[in-house]
């Protein structure tokens, strides 16, 4: 028989949910249901934890030298593990986090099989299949899988409900690998971010590659504090280490729908922009054919460096005025 694998975070029952759905959907398209397994890996989660969305089954992977890590340094053995228990499989789910991407990945790459992260998945006559938003949001595209199981990351926020609610306990089976973790990586460390989520943010000011090095984040920071906005950047300062990647703003980073951006020393290609959805957009770059004027309510022409201080100096003597007007009137 074959198996939907779900791999949940602790009590993570939305995933298990979603499994149960797929399955009754494949069943009523003629074929015979998948049993819903949840595996539980040692020292992340327990067995008592995963029977949350009642499975017909919880695996629980131990492992002959230690527990399972959380965590890059752990992906080698998990996905290993996991690439060995199912053959069976119709589909691999994980929860679209960052761990379990990098797991889904991994996976997938150990099978030669098919990944899709951050989607959702139906049941189009009889096959599974992957929906995900596509450019920027704009459009909505659907993937078959060549190859079997897909390892596939889902939104649980966006997850259905089986019609029939799973009855009964599950059964539990221990299985035992001999995996080891990622000896390459050797030190992971904690990066402090600034907490502003730039997919809810209202204001941004980002900077770009044309700031020249790290420390003209100082100046976006600044700005951003005057506007009271978030901090974001473009691509090339994210992979040159200037900026952590959770500020990327563009395809491959974060989509924004904001009030106001203030881009500093970006140009404005389509990847960037693509993302970018602002009912304000007032640039400052130092070449007046950048493309990114072509956007812009409002552009500033000159050096982020001197332009920069300037405008966040205005903004906070504009507030003090404000904030000095205000009082007048209330003590009238």
């Amino acid at each position: 028989m074959t198996q939907i694998v779900a791999v949940p975070d602790a009590d993570d029952a939305a995933l298990l949910d979603e499994a149960h759905r797929l399955a009754e959907a494949l069943g009523d398209a003629g074929a015979e249901p998948p049993t819903v397994v949840a595996v539980a890996f040692d020292g992340l989660v327990t067995p008592a934890e995963a029977t949350a969305g009642a499975p017909d089954e919880v695996l629980h992977v131990t492992r002959e030298n230690g527990t399972f890590t959380s965590g890059a340094a752990g992906i080698r053995a998990r996905s290993r593990a996991l690439a060995e228990l199912t053959d069976d499989a119709r589909a691999v789910l994980l929860p679209d986090t960052a761990d379990g991407a990098d797991l889904a990945a991994a996976t997938a790459r150990q099978r030669r099989g098919a990944c899709v992260t951050d989607c959702l998945l139906r049941v189009r006559d009889g096959e599974l299949r992957a929906g995900r938003p596509a450019y920027g949001g704009r459009a909505y595209a659907e993937l078959d899988f060549e190859r079997e199981p897909p390892v596939v990351t889902l939104n649980t926020e966006a997850l259905g409900t089986p019609d029939q609610p799973p009855e009964g306990e599950p059964t539990e089976r221990t299985v035992a690998v001999d995996v080891a973790d990622d000896d390459r990586i050797r030190h992971v460390e904690t990066f402090e971010v600034p907490e502003a989520d730039l997919a809810k943010a209202r204001r941004i000011v980002a900077g770009g590659f044309g700031l020249g090095g790290a420390d003209g984040f100082d100046l976006i920071e600044e700005l951003a504090d005057a506007f009271g906005a978030a901090v974001g950047a473009s691509r090339p300062p994210s992979d040159e280490g200037w900026v952590a990647y959770d500020r990327q703003i563009g395809v491959t980073g974060k989509e924004i729908d904001v009030e106001l951006y203030v881009p500093c020393a970006i140009s404005g290609d389509s990847y960037h922009m693509r993302s970018v959805n602002a009912d304000h957009l007032i640039p400052i770059n130092s070449d007046p054919e950048a493309r990114i004027f072509n956007f812009a309510d409002i552009g500033i022409v000159g050096d982020a460096y001197e332009y920069g201080p300037a405008l966040a100096e205005a903004i906070r003597q504009a507030r003090a005025d404000d904030e000095s007007a205000a009082a007048e009137e209330v003590a009238e």
